[in-house]
């Protein structure tokens, strides 16, 4: 049977034993912490007065599946144009009919994570394309020579106004880029690779709408 004093000593020596093991299990188990933290979804379309919900997924540390931290970023925008978002719910609401100008608009979601490197996505503001119809002048050019080309660019949205110039907001899709290596603005050079006979097919999108028509640029 165990004396006062022999009990006292056994039960000291417990709690030592196991005060011990739990800075040891500490030691060997840290609580995983996030890493780095991605944004989606990037690249998304919306109508004037839409919303787009953005969602922040955080990397942890052990591997462990993503921690969705959405609601403790800190949301901006770099285009106010375009839009705004819920600094601390990630919700991205487009502007009005009446306030969208020179659409599309872009606009760069930004989140913002304690300490880590920001995570970005992109988000366009644009009503829908009924009509999208483009020209290209001259069409033909002498072989060799680096000639100026213009292209023009007129849309017709869903929400009226008739046709609106969009020149420089459309996409230009080039087939052969010997013949027209770029178009910036709606201005191309020529390039001087292209041989006889050699051509371009032209097209452009706006809002994920392709154009009406195309043009062709021919090298002679």
């Amino acid at each position: 049977m165990l004396t006062g004093r022999k009990l006292a000593l056994t039960l000291a020596f417990t709690v030592l034993v196991a005060v011990a093991f739990g800075v040891g299990c500490r030691g060997f188990f840290v609580n995983p912490t996030i890493t780095a933290i991605t944004i989606g979804p990037t690249g998304e379309t919306v109508g004037p007065s839409g919303t787009l919900q953005f969602v922040a997924s955080g990397t942890m540390s052990d591997g462990s599946p993503n921690q969705i931290v959405t609601d403790k970023c800190y949301w901006s925008s770099t285009n106010s144009a375009a839009g705004s978002i819920g600094a601390n719910n990630g919700l991205f609401t487009a502007v009005s009919t009446s306030e969208l100008t020179n659409p599309p608009q872009e606009a760069t979601i930004s989140a913002a994570y304690q300490a880590l490197t920001p995570a970005t996505a992109t988000v366009s503001v644009c009503p829908a394309v009924t009509s999208l119809t483009i020209t290209g002048s001259p069409t033909t050019f002498t072989h060799g020579q680096a000639v100026q080309i213009t292209f023009t660019a007129t849309a017709v949205f869903a929400t009226g106004g008739g046709n609106q110039p969009v020149t420089n907001e459309v996409t230009w899709n080039i087939s052969d880029t010997t013949v027209i290596p770029s178009i910036t603005d709606g201005v191309a050079t020529t390039g001087t690779g292209a041989t006889i006979g050699e051509a371009a097919t032209i097209t452009a999108t706006l809002c994920g709408v392709n154009s009406n028509n195309s043009v062709t640029i021919t090298a002679e």
